[in-house]
């Protein structure tokens, strides 16, 4: 029931989202002040003294800028911030749990939504960010739940965020090489608290700095639940590898 109205949560931001702005702004316009992620996903949860579950699938991310849309990327002092929502849909690997009378279904998801925001310097060649992070988190894996059946809906967590970047062509600013890093520089779970770390590399793709490559992995200590088993909660660790594209401009 969580998973299907995450899911119904994802589209309705997206409706509201792409039909405001295409009242407000240009297809131009809405360019810079959407970001906009697509591309392969392979997550996992491992539960303590148990095997790992792990899923595979569709990886979507919506990101709107607020205060970055108003900053231009030859500006020194810079910003890069938005409100985003991104959603995972996957399909568990392996073999079904079953107690004789009912079988665990395979849909499978991961759904992270927030605000974000970084201030920094940009010149030419490199820019350096720094900022943080208002990350709410849940992850599904056929029946086992990240948080816990009593625990919250969201994970709550702030990890500090660090951008890096590195202009490849002299000539071109727009081609850059970007690194973001996210850590909660804690190792404590607790059933409303979970450790949260994260590194994405973006790589240009074409002149025009529009299209990027992107790959991601991410991992998280949490308490999880096998809900389908009635498992007590349990320490766990999630982990979650991304590739795929962002469509964006900087900053």
């Amino acid at each position: 029931m969580r998973k299907t109205i995450l899911a119904i949560m994802f589209i309705s931001f997206n409706l509201t989202v792409y039909g405001q702005e295409s009242i407000l702004v240009s297809a131009e316009g809405l360019r810079k002040v959407v970001r906009v992620n697509f591309g392969y996903t392979y997550f996992s949860i491992k539960q303590a003294d148990s095997t790992g579950r792990s899923a595979q699938g569709l990886h979507l991310s919506n990101e709107v800028k607020i205060i970055s849309s108003f900053f231009d990327a030859d500006k020194k002092f810079t910003v890069h911030d938005a409100f985003y929502f991104d959603i995972n849909f996957g399909r568990l690997d392996g073999e079904k749990h079953t107690n004789g009378v009912e079988t665990e279904s395979r849909f499978s998801m991961v759904a992270n939504m927030g605000y974000l925001v970084l201030a920094g310097y940009r010149v030419n060649k490199w820019a350096a960010l720094a900022g943080i992070d208002f990350r709410w988190r849940r992850a599904g894996v056929g029946g086992v739940d990240i948080p816990n059946l009593d625990g919250p809906l969201f994970y709550a967590s702030r990890p500090i965020v660090l951008r890096g970047e590195y202009m490849l062509s002299k000539d071109n600013p727009n081609k850059r090489a970007i690194l973001m890093l996210w850590s909660t520089f804690s190792n404590t779970v607790t059933e409303k608290k979970a450790p949260y770390q994260s590194a994405r590399l973006e790589l240009p793709l074409g002149s025009r700095g529009r299209w990027w490559f992107m790959l991601q992995y991410t991992t998280q200590k949490a308490l999880s639940q096998d809900v389908f088993r009635y498992g007590v909660p349990c320490q766990s660790n999630f982990n979650q590898f991304t590739a795929g594209f962002r469509i964006c401009g900087l900053p």
